[in-house]
């Protein structure tokens, strides 16, 4: 199994910037150097596991979270996340999120059904 470090950076900068933070503190609480945060962050670098959990560790986050599309899931995880990224949605927001999640599931089993002549 090959490690996506373009999502695994993705997710790292989404994490740092929901905790209000800049590549140069997370360094500092990483004991990295900026530099490398950025590399890190834009897949120019493989992530060690030191590295990994230094920014772990400085982020609040467990190693799961960042490596998810790197790790089987179960329904029930997923599920889950979705949860947290809709639970702090107002109405207006819900219904558009739940429109475009709907029109995207029906694209994709559309897309999956073969044409008939």
């Amino acid at each position: 199994m090959e490690l996506n470090y373009k999502l695994i950076g993705i997710r790292i900068k989404n994490a740092r910037l929901a905790k209000g933070l800049t590549q140069e503190k997370l360094a500092e609480l990483s004991n990295i150097s900026p530099q490398h945060v950025s590399h890190v962050e834009n897949a120019g670098t493989k992530l060690s596991l030191p590295c990994l959990v230094a920014i772990c560790n400085a982020l609040e986050v467990t190693a799961d979270k960042l490596l998810m599309d790197s790790l089987p899931q179960t329904e029930a995880h997923l599920l889950g996340e979705v949860s947290n990224i809709f639970s702090e949605c107002t109405s207006e927001e819900l219904f558009l999120m739940l429109s475009v999640a709907d029109s995207l599931k029906k694209a994709i089993r559309l897309k999956k059904t073969p044409v008939r002549d």
